[in-house]
Formats: structure tokens, sequence, C-alpha cells
């Protein structure tokens, strides 16, 4: 920086981010008295340096609502500084945090606005490349913005295409992008897809322990619909999702505005017609929605297991919003209703989370879970060795059980085993995932698995093996006393 309150001719105001590119800054613009905001680039080297150059005359030329603006580039005293419009608002990361879902009209109002954006920027041979929720910003003005052309590709000029390398974040690519082939606008479209089915879920359609398992899902395109997760989902936005999230491209939407054409068939053109008054009357709610010591608290509270040491705990913390709070979360909390769920039909290696927090699966034919708040809850089953999710958004009822028969979809690409050990009784592990005795029949994805057989006062036995889609086999195995 020239000193400590100057970047050239603008005022620095105040630090406001920082990433591991770039810091940021806002600044006010004494000539014209307007607010903007500057990103200085931390490390100089070559090819950080040719993606920030990129950014700014990839944005300097755009003059459409739903991009952010570019209004300089500054060199000086060895550090690279981008100035641009600065939006008073919030990125649609912390809204999905803070407010998923999003009510069907707000998601798709959004959706629309960086749709139409990408329409403007793909009749520039602009792909962005990098669509997700960080990348959008909503001001308190209701306008939405699409930020982040650093790692935009001008399908003019290829210059700066690297052979082998992937560029975005995996959980927003398309299958193509994953792959590492040539993108087209389509691709992000897809992303778009992506961002849609988070707004109105919560959730993301392709999810993983690690960028790899990411795109090998995204790659498969095999997701949860959206409308069994939030069935307020209307059936003509269902297609449209579906349409968005086509593995081939070519069965997507052509360009952005095919697909602003038939969202905007989604929702009433008296909604599309005020949407900044809609959108801002929405984003006010967030400033609002601050987490204090009431029913957030103690909902969080309740979501934790409900063991011995968990009700203490939870009294503990009741105890303390009590103090802190008074009388009235008393009353508020007297007024809470509680239930319970029962799931029915879950598989012995089952991984299950309930709104988003694991719980182990100790019994084979049902499992009950709770107490748990009246009102929606999210219930995530995986089966990891046939590589299936059920995912299913329940209302539980006060004082009641809300019953939920687990139906973990096929994978067209698995094989049928039966494994039988002796002795009796032994464990068996499929991929280090505990199967309980005997499997009877169990589907599994095709290709390579290790599996194990253990029992005490006998030789572990451990093998791979290779299976092939839609063949059978049982596996016996015999035991050597140690």
């Amino acid at each position: 920086m020239q000193n400590e309150d100057k970047i050239g001719s603008y005022k620095i105001l105040d630090k406001i981010g920082e990433g591991g590119m770039a810091d940021i800054f806002k600044a006010l613009q004494p000539a014209l008295k307007r607010n903007v905001v500057i990103k200085k680039l931390k490390d100089p080297n070559r090819e950080i340096v040719a993606r920030f150059k990129k950014e700014a005359l990839i944005s300097a030329s755009f003059t459409q609502e739903n991009v952010l603006a570019i209004y300089d580039f500054i060199y000086s005293n060895r550090s690279y500084y981008l100035v641009m419009e600065y939006v008073d608002g919030e990125d649609l990361r912390t809204i999905i945090d803070h407010m998923s879902p999003l009510p069907v009209h707000i998601a798709v109002l959004v959706i629309l606005e960086i749709a139409r954006g990408l329409e403007y920027t793909h009749n520039q041979n602009i792909i962005h490349r990098d669509i997700k929720p960080s990348n959008i910003l909503i001001s308190h003005e209701g306008n939405v913005k699409l930020i982040d052309f650093g790692v935009a590709k001008d399908d003019t000029n290829t210059q700066l295409t690297v052979t082998g390398l992937i560029v975005g974040t995996p959980s927003y690519m398309s299958p193509e992008q994953a792959h590492g082939d040539a993108l087209s606008p389509q691709s992000d479209l897809y992303a778009l897809g992506i961002l849609l089915y988070e707004m109105l879920t919560g959730l993301k359609p392709f999810y993983g322990s690690n960028n790899t398992e990411i795109l090998a899902k995204i790659v498969r395109s095999k997701y949860t619909p959206a409308h069994r997760i939030n069935p307020e989902i209307s059936f003509r936005l269902r297609r449209v999702m579906r349409k968005m999230l086509k593995k081939e491209r070519h069965k997507r939407y052509k360009n952005a505005a095919a697909l602003i054409h038939d969202l905007e068939k989604c929702i009433p053109w008296q909604i599309r017609s005020k949407k900044k008054e809609i959108i801002l009357r929405f984003l006010d709610k967030l400033d609002k929605n601050t987490l204090t010591p009431s029913e957030d608290t103690i909902k969080a509270a309740m979501l934790e297991k409900s063991s011995s040491w968990g009700w203490h705990a939870l009294r503990y913390s009741l105890a303390a919003a009590l103090l802190s709070c008074g009388y009235a979360i008393f009353v508020n909390f007297s007024k809470m209703e509680l239930g319970y769920i029962q799931l029915k039909n879950p598989v012995a290696q089952m991984e299950l989370n309930i709104d988003g927090k694991h719980h182990r699966v100790v019994q084979k034919n049902q499992i009950f879970l709770g107490p748990y708040l009246q009102g929606a809850h999210v219930v995530e089953a995986n089966d990891p060795i046939n590589n299936s999710t059920y995912i299913s958004r329940i209302l539980l009822k006060a004082n009641d059980t809300t019953r939920v028969n687990v139906l973990l979809p096929a994978n067209p690409a698995s094989a049928q085993i039966v494994i039988k050990a002796v002795p009796s009784g032994a464990s068996i592990l499929v991929d280090g995932n505990p199967l309980h005795g005997d499997s009877g029949e169990l589907n599994i994805s095709a290709g390579w698995h290790t599996f194990e057989i253990r029992q005490p006062g006998y030789q572990t036995y451990s093998e791979k093996r290779f299976l092939r889609a839609a063949e059978s086999y049982t596996l016996n195995y015999t035991l050597s006393r140690l």
C-alpha cells in the first residue's frame, strides 16, 4: 500500500476481508464521492498476476446490472490493485448458511438475476467457470451481482489455459469440468442448477468426504431429486432443474435466454415485477435472524444425542439461557413439543444423519431416535457399500412418532453378493464397513472391494476382489484357529 490511508487517489476506509490470494479493502473515491472495493494482490507470482490482470481485462467492459463493475487497475510500489464496485449486502453463501432452505420464489428470483448476468457475459464469449454461492452478492437494495471472473475463460483468447488443470470449485462443477474437458455456456448453467438445488434444499446434490469423491459423483451424475427433500418445489420447476442438471450438455438449456424463459414461468409475474422489493424484504430477515440464547440455542442442544450426559448438558444450557434471558424463554420452552423418529428397513452398514448430525446405526430392523422439536427435519441415509443415498424431509408432530421407510435406491452398476463366514457370528467388514453376521443378499457397487473376516481366537482373513456389474457372487470364508 502506498501509505496507511491511500491507494492511488482512493482513501482507505477499512479492511473488510482477507483471502489466500488477496486482501480486500473498503475505500472512498473522493472525485466521484462513492465507495469502492479494492482488492490487493498478496502473492505477485506470474501465474496469479496473469489471472489478476485477466479478471480486470475481462470485467472492465461489463455494463450489466447483474455483473460487478470494475473501475480501475493499479500497479504501484510492486503491488497490484483491482478497484471494483462496492456492494452493501451479503454473499449468497452467508444467506444459505443462515436461512436455507430458501422460499421457492426467492430462490427462483435470485437464479433469474444470475442467469441474466450469465446471458450478458456469454454473449461476450465469456464463460465464468466458478459459479458458487460466495461469488454471488445480494445488496440491501435488492440487486443480485455475479462477481470474480478471475478464472473465467474468454473463448476468443485461450493463451491462459493450462493443460490438465481443472479450474473451479469441485462441488459446483459440471461433469465436463470435472473431466477437465472443454467448457461451454452450458457448463455455467449446470453450476447454476447446483446452486438452485442448494438454495431450495440446504444440501448440495453431490457431496463427499474429499474432492475426488465429489468429482466422481458429479461424473456419475446420480443425485436425490430436490422435490424429495423440499415438496414445495412445483412440477414445472422440477422439470427446469432436471434439464439444468442433465449429464450430457446437449440435453441442457442451449443458452441462458432459454433458461430464463422457462424460469419466468415458475413464479407469477406479480412477484417478478417486484423482484427487488421482495428480495430486499427477505434480506432484511437475515439481519434480524441473529442467534440468541432462545429457541435456537435450545433447539441446537436438543439435536444432540439423548444420552444421560446429553440431557445433563441440555439442562445446564437451559439454565444458562434462563439466567441470561429470564422467564420469557422458560415460557417459550414450556410450550415446545417433542417427537420421535422411527426408521424402518435400515441396512446394517448405513451411515445416518439427522439435520446434518451423525448417528450410529445400532439395530438392523428399526431405529428409534429423539426427542426432537416438532417441525421440519432432514433424514439422510447413506449406503457406502452400494454408493446410494436416501434423503427425506419430514414433518415431526408433537408427542408423536414419525415413521420413515428408508428406501435406498439400487445402483444400476452393482453386483449382488452373499457372504457366509465360519465360525458363525464372525465380524464381516466390506471396505472397512461392518456388517452383522451372514450378510444375506447385498447389493454392492461394481469394482474392487476389500473383504475382511474377524473373530477372537481366529486368524483374521482379508482379500481384495473385483466384482462385475449385474453378476451374483457367493463368498464363503472359513477362519483358521490361532
